[in-house]
């Protein structure tokens, strides 16, 4: 069976790389400024000229004559038209990550807070819908709803219907209104009624780990779904590996089939717990960003332009050269004493940038897996930069691995396919993408039990998330000055 369409609250899938690029061009009438964001011209001229200077595919963007950026009613619809410019080898749209926010990515990703019901559900079948996950600490986890459980009324709706625009309509301005009513059908066949409410809650994206034993073949396994800020999670990856470590665990499952990304430095901090000592101060990756970037080469806005809110004494250009330059490329530095035989992801097309990134490079360096389906296909990421109300995320570099791979924007391919299955618990060895890659470690199939097996239509495929243009999807570089 192929679950497919998640519906995520306002938190969920988040995914960032803030790295920007410049520009080659520079048009006679790019906006003047010495020193703060407050240009001479509008915010959509300031966007434009400063997306010409930073954007990785800068060389395709139109000048100013040609795009009038002011002709658009407001920043978000003239950055979307402007993001249209960079094509595939089939004529569609490349860039299927670059976005305008109002700073609700920044304070989700690097403040570490939430604010909404905390869970998601996705179709099982055409007509049933089941939770995907819910956060530690939020609203859905107090009330102690738990992933597989079946939804079978919202604020009294009753009738479910993939790819149908009433029901989408419906669960989209539930998830979005300050409080729905919620009914569930547990495993066990009882129900339960919850009223939730919106509320800030501390982003913990650890949602399930567990060491497994089967006749002294340990195997850790660990579910991440955020890469949040390093100091908001570093304690708690501490404690699971050195758990895994002490227990003599040679095989890992990270299970990021809903993980979006978000922050470069807690994916490079998992690789160094995952990656065997031998390859310490071996290359990691390595970014490529546009010529003006890599020449120090900006337009005199963004030249002079401080970097606020982050260092305000420092400009964006010095930041930018720097990542380009000085910290091109990273390079592995073992932590722990963890020393694995083999590592195994399991992902998803929900499974994007700092995920994959992760995956990708650990991949030439020891023995890895890819369970699952195919990821969704960013290599790229970005720096954001603020206008006031709006955050800029356009698209400023790419990453690629020690063996210089780095071009999968079609998505990563699974070495084992293996479908989803969201009627079961996290850990659950029916579960079909878990236990694939538990047999693939050498477990044998007779010691996971019987498969369960949920009836209804099935569906066979997934489709893209019909949300997925709202959702973050990306990698956070952590700015270093």
């Amino acid at each position: 069976m192929q679950p497919n369409n998640f519906y995520h609250s306002l938190l969920t899938g988040l995914a960032l790389i803030f790295l920007m690029s410049a520009c080659n061009k520079k048009d006679s009438n790019t906006p003047r400024n010495r020193g703060n964001n407050s240009p001479t011209g509008s915010v959509n001229d300031s966007i434009f000229f400063i997306a010409k200077d930073i954007y990785l595919w800068n060389d395709v963007l139109p000048d100013s004559a040609t795009f009038k950026p002011n002709q658009y009613p407001n920043p978000i619809q003239m950055f979307d038209a402007l993001t249209t410019y960079k094509k595939d080898a089939s004529g569609n749209n490349l860039d299927r990550y670059s976005f305008i926010d109002n700073g609700g990515t920044s304070r989700a990703l690097q403040q570490g807070i939430a604010g909404d019901m905390g869970f998601e559900v996705g179709y099982q079948t055409d007509t049933t819908l089941f939770v995907v996950y819910v956060y530690p600490g939020s609203p859905a986890d107090k009330a102690g709803i738990k992933r597989g459980w079946e939804l079978i009324n919202v604020n009294g709706v009753t009738r479910f219907r993939v790819n149908d625009g009433t029901t989408d309509n419906m669960l989209n301005t539930a998830f979005g209104s300050e409080s729905a009513t919620w009914g569930f059908r547990k495993p066990d066949n009882s129900t339960q009624q919850n009223t939730l409410a919106r509320t800030d809650y501390k982003l913990n994206p650890i949602l399930y780990s567990h060491l497994y034993d089967f006749s002294g073949n340990k195997i850790g396994y660990f579910v991440f779904n955020n890469f949040v800020a390093l100091a908001d999670v570093k304690a708690q990856i501490d404690s699971i590996f050195d758990a895994y470590t002490k227990a003599g665990v040679k095989q890992v499952i990270i299970d990021l089939r809903y993980n979006g990304g978000g922050l470069i430095e807690t994916a490079e901090y998992l690789a160094n717990i995952l990656v065997p000592a031998a390859k310490t101060n071996t290359t990691m990756y390595s970014q490529f960003f546009n010529n003006n970037v890599t020449t120090n080469n900006f337009g005199p806005y963004f030249k002079y332009m401080k970097a606020v809110p982050y260092y305000p004494s420092v400009n964006w250009s010095d930041i930018f050269y720097s990542e380009a330059t000085t910290y091109k490329t990273a390079r592995f530095q073992k932590s722990g004493a963890l020393a694995l035989n083999k590592v195994t992801f399991l992902g998803t097309r929900n499974t994007v940038s700092a995920s994959e990134l992760l995956y990708n490079v650990l991949k030439p360096v020891m023995t890895t897996k890819l369970v699952g389906s195919n990821t969704y296909g960013k290599p790229v990421g970005f720096i954001n930069i603020s206008f006031g109300k709006y955050d800029m995320y356009a698209v400023n570099f790419q990453t690629k691995n020690s063996a210089n791979e780095g071009d999968y924007f079609s998505g990563l391919p699974a070495d084992i396919r293996a479908d989803d299955d969201f009627s079961l618990d996290w850990g659950s060895l029916s579960d079909p993408m878990l236990r694939a890659a538990l047999t693939d470690m050498g477990v044998a199939a007779g010691s996971l039990g019987r498969m369960a097996r949920l009836n209804g239509n099935r569906l066979a495929v997934t489709p893209a998330n019909r949300l997925e243009s709202t959702k973050f999807k990306g990698m956070i570089q952590t700015i270093r000055k």
